[in-house]
């Protein structure tokens, strides 16, 4: 579980940095969008490092941010490489939050 959750922090990290990476940073919606939710993805999940279950609300909060930045790239009309990685990232980010939120307590 620490390990899905230091994932799903790396993946809000590069959320975080993605306007940069991807040349949108002067379009100021879609950087306050991805800097606000990477963030928040980035402390959630270390928030939640040790936990899981459905009642553990952190997994819950990154496991919506991942799918709202599925949609990220269709609101904002990003190019193909951005919206290739946000969708591919916003996925994973909901498949490793959904193993935290279903896994079985040992």
């Amino acid at each position: 579980m620490y390990l899905k959750n230091v994932l799903s922090a790396c993946m809000g990290l590069w959320f975080l940095v993605s306007p940069w990476v991807f040349g949108f940073e002067a379009h100021t919606n879609a950087l306050y969008t991805c800097a606000l939710l990477g963030s928040l993805q980035f402390v959630g999940s270390l928030m939640a490092l040790g936990k899981t279950g459905k009642k553990v609300w952190q997994n819950w909060l990154c496991f919506m941010i991942g799918a709202v930045f599925i949609v990220v790239p269709n609101v904002y009309h990003l190019d193909l490489m951005a919206f290739f990685s946000f969708v591919v990232f916003g996925f994973m980010t909901i498949l490793v939050n959904y193993a935290n939120l279903y896994a079985d307590h040992q």
